[in-house]
């Protein structure tokens, strides 16, 4: 099982994340911004990190930046149900435009966040996943 990191200024989102990896027996960690992410990275192993992209503090994209900057080894997922104008499509493939595995909508069912972790840890680099 993995150590993943689960970022989201939403605290019962970010929970019910928390509850649904830890339940499928990976150990999770919780920061509620990019800035708090970094700080888990630096001080604990992280396999894999699943972000939303609007959060205060530090976003996920710079969230991502920095991680393919300094833990390219390390995978990240992306989230988000869009903001404003902006649907989360569009946010989204902006995430693997800079270095996300893979995406996912807000609202999602749990069998598509297990299924997708399952194939951003195994898969064998950190380039985006392509669904066939």
């Amino acid at each position: 099982m993995a150590h993943i990191l689960v970022v989201d200024d939403d605290e019962s989102f970010r929970l019910y994340l928390v509850t649904l990896l830890g339940q499928a027996g990976h150990t999770v960690l919780e920061a509620d911004n990019g800035q708090s992410a970094l700080e888990w990275c630096a001080s604990a192993p992280v396999d894999l990190i699943i972000t939303d992209i609007f959060m205060p503090k530090m976003d996920g994209i710079d969230l991502l930046a920095a991680v393919r900057a300094d833990r390219p080894q390390v995978k990240v997922i992306a989230i988000s149900g869009g903001y404003k104008a902006m649907s989360s499509r569009v946010t989204l493939e902006m995430a693997t435009s800079f270095g996300a595995v893979d995406i996912i909508n807000k609202p999602f069912q749990a069998g598509t966040v297990l299924q997708k972790v399952t194939r951003a840890l195994e898969s064998t680099d950190a380039e985006p996943i392509k669904d066939i």
